[in-house]
């Protein structure tokens, strides 16, 4: 009967093959980076690698294994990924070809923030369509009906909307510009309605958030999540019963006729919320932000050490958020945005160390901040 002894020796027998093999790989790998830099490519092809993906499952005898098989694959990927990019140093970066004109879709109803931050950014001219979801921005933009889309990514008072930034790892777009709004939360209702006949009360999960402090006064209001502050104020004038409210802003309620029943509930009166403009080519004029995305391999004083590529060059971060990755357990992309343009020689030494040493990288985009709220 076999032992452990037996097993490991088998292991180290099969080892033995896939080292070579990897070796071999490796000097593939290297001629295809030499091509990709002659031709302009990009490391990223993301269709080839899904590719060999399904041809990994593809040739497996017990499909019960093809989640092994794909984070297999997935780990050798990301290794000559890594060491395509260590030969060809800072890629080529795919610049805009038209002017940032045509339509933009904004998340949520007509009244909304995203629709104020999108007004206030491309002007009350730009075509406008609305979203109900977070991904249906994304979509609309992958499908060619519009030209940029206007997400939020992060409130003052409540952190980040990680849906979103999980959005910017799912789809290749890039950030193009950002717009800060002052959110002043309203409860509005049917005209007339007096707080007394509240019952029910709806807005989107940030509103809510944003509110606790007023809301927390009234206990006995059933709090309803809903898609959009927008959409609760439209809702609260289609369905004209007065026992219903809506946490929205004033714009909003003026648009669907409804009434200020409680002004500025929101906890904090400094509440600023960040909208990033996405579009499909990247847009660096004029850029003192960037922002990018990258994951390391789970080893100690990984993040440490790259965190210094920027402190030794005195690049300012500004924001640095972690997002699981799935079906990695404990592993995480991480999303950095830094003071900086990408033409000065301090960013392009700090990236061409990161994406040497990093698993997955991509740049998410070089754009003009909005300090127009700072003081």
């Amino acid at each position: 009967m076999a032992d452990l002894k037996d097993f490991r020796q088998e292991i180290d027998q099969i080892d033995d093959q896939l080292i070579p093999l990897l070796e071999r790989r490796m000097r593939v790998v290297s001629q295809v980076a030499a091509y990709k830099q002659a031709h302009g490519l990009p490391v990223l092809q993301q269709g080839r690698e899904r590719v060999v993906l399904e041809r990994a499952v593809e040739r497996l005898e017990d499909k019960s294994l093809a989640p092994e098989a794909i984070r297999f694959m997935e780990s050798v990927m990301a290794v000559s990924r890594a060491a395509q990019r260590r030969q060809i140093g800072s890629e080529p970066l795919p610049r805009r070809q038209h002017p940032l004109s045509g339509p933009a879709a904004f998340y949520g109803e007509a009244g909304s923030f995203s629709e104020q931050a999108l007004i206030e950014y491309f002007g009350p001219q730009r075509e406008r369509v609305a979203c109900p979801e977070f991904e249906d921005v994304c979509k609309a933009l992958q499908a060619g009906q519009v030209d940029y889309g206007v997400l939020p990514i992060e409130n003052s008072s409540t952190g980040a909307i990680s849906q979103v930034y999980d959005l910017l790892g799912k789809y290749g777009f890039y950030i193009v510009g950002e717009r800060r709004v002052a959110i002043s939360q309203n409860l509005v209702g049917l005209p007339g309605t007096s707080l007394s006949q509240i019952q029910t009360v709806y807005s989107h999960p940030q509103g809510i958030e944003q509110s606790g402090g007023f809301l927390g006064e009234h206990p006995s209001w059933t709090l309803l999540p809903y898609h959009s502050t927008a959409a609760s104020a439209k809702k609260v004038a289609l369905d004209k019963d007065p026992s219903q409210a809506a946490i929205a802003s004033v714009h909003a309620a003026r648009l669907y006729g409804l009434e200020v029943l409680a002004p500025d509930i929101q906890d904090n009166q400094q509440n600023t919320t960040r909208f990033i403009i996405i579009g499909r080519e990247l847009q660096p004029e004029r850029a003192d932000k960037v922002s990018l995305m990258f994951s390391l391999d789970n080893q100690s004083g990984t993040l440490y050490n790259t965190l210094r590529y920027f402190a030794d060059r005195n690049i300012n971060l500004v924001k640095i958020e972690s997002r699981p990755i799935p079906n990695e357990l404990w592993n995480y992309l991480f999303y950095v945005d830094f003071e900086g343009d990408l033409d000065s020689q301090e960013v392009r030494e700090a990236l061409s160390s990161l994406t040497s040493s990093s698993e997955r990288y991509r740049l998410l985009g070089a754009y003009q901040s909005d300090r127009g709220q700072e003081k």
